[in-house]
């Protein structure tokens, strides 16, 4: 009965991995097939979270209840919250910087918490 909870913890895991795989391979095409640069980050840092997420519950499994697996959920933590806020980051900045971004793009300026206005709707005053 132990083997084949065994095989079955390891099918599982080995599944989570190769979907994670996958995930990040989706994510690559994206990157280099969408053709604006908000398009090609949104691709990648969705992808990326969750193929992050995918590939180390895998290697959770295979580690078993241990002080290494309370590492890897720490860093799966670590990429849910830190991702995201790095994508909107660079957004924002491409945003803030790029001039020819609104003949592509509709851009929808948000105001910032001290009342004042971001550089993108500056320059359109």
């Amino acid at each position: 009965m132990a083997a084949i909870m065994e095989i079955i913890r390891f099918a599982l895991a080995a599944l989570l991995i190769v979907c994670g795989a996958i995930v990040f391979g989706v994510a690559t095409l994206g990157l280099f097939r969408l053709k604006h640069i908000l398009s090609r980050m949104h691709a990648t840092a969705k992808g990326d979270t969750l193929g992050c997420l995918l590939m180390l519950s895998g290697v959770c499994l295979i580690t078993g209840l241990s002080f290494t697996t309370l590492k890897i959920i720490l860093a799966i933590v670590f990429v849910w919250l830190d991702n995201p806020i790095a994508s909107f980051m660079i957004g924002r900045a491409e945003v803030n910087t790029c001039p020819r971004l609104s003949q592509v793009a509709s851009i929808v300026v948000v105001p910032s918490k001290g009342g004042q206005n971001n550089k993108a709707e500056a320059d359109e005053s």
